[in-house]
């Protein structure tokens, strides 16, 4: 009988980045993120892919094509996240999943898109997979490292084109002074982007840290006071907007 696992693992995509709005067909969404997963080879049977919507009113879900790539090494860079893939040579790829905008749900609540390899035509989704890190890659006793990187194919935007939106809406704070923060809120609801457990950045990548709870259309609560100092109006970004869900047979 199989032994069967999963991993989840959170794909940062810098706040600056996504405050520069579309991420175009052939761009790059995620360079090398690091997975770890039990000693030895590991048979990929499904993956899912969860979305943050963009940063507007409706909101907007992101739902489009990306090529999923996997290696035994980061050695070489996939390139800068928003920009061209790099042409270096990657020796170490182990497998590839395309997941297209047919194997996402209908979103009818927009505020996450759901895609998964169980949605569409599996020969398509190139899964299973098997994957193996480097027998002495892993930072725990009995793991290895594998990683994953992502290629966009169509215009994923978790930015916002109003910057009345997701906006902080106070006079400006230092570092270590408040936990709850004030949002515009303008025709929008915060709860529709955030939720517990989100790391926030602003535009320009200062830190406000962990949110505890978004209470309301304009409040948002950290677990702790701001890591770093706000202004007024700068927009607030989920630094994870995107989720793998891997499963796994070992």
């Amino acid at each position: 009988m199989g032994k069967y696992f999963s991993v989840t693992k959170k794909i940062s995509i810098a706040a600056s980045v996504q405050h520069a709005g579309v991420i175009a067909d052939g761009n790059l969404l995620a360079d090398w993120q690091a997975i770890e997963i039990p000693k030895g080879a590991a048979c990929l049977k499904s993956l899912t892919l969860l979305a943050r919507p963009k940063g507007n009113s409706t909101p907007t879900p992101n739902i489009f094509d990306c090529e999923i790539y996997f290696s035994k090494t980061n050695t070489f860079s996939l390139g800068t996240v928003g920009g061209a893939v790099s042409h270096f040579p990657l020796p170490d790829l182990q497998g590839l999943i395309k997941l297209d905008d047919g194997f996402f749900g209908s979103n009818v609540t927009n505020g996450t898109a759901i895609g998964s390899t169980g949605l569409g035509n599996e020969e398509q989704a190139s899964v299973p997979l098997i994957l193996q890190g480097d027998p002495v890659s892993g930072d725990n006793v009995g793991f290895d490292t594998i990683y994953v990187g992502i290629v966009s194919g169509g215009n994923w935007n978790f930015g916002n084109s109003d910057a009345s939106l997701n906006a902080v809406n106070e006079t400006g704070f230092a570092a270590g002074t408040q936990t709850v923060i004030t949002m515009d809120g303008t025709s929008m609801d915060v709860r529709e982007h955030f939720a517990a457990g989100d790391i926030l950045h602003a535009q320009d990548n200062a830190v406000l840290g962990t949110l505890a709870s978004a209470d309301s259309a304009t409040q948002l609560t950290l677990t702790a006071a701001n890591t770093d100092a706000i202004a007024e109006d700068d927009i607030i970004y989920n630094l994870h907007p995107i989720t793998l869900v891997l499963g796994f047979e070992k």
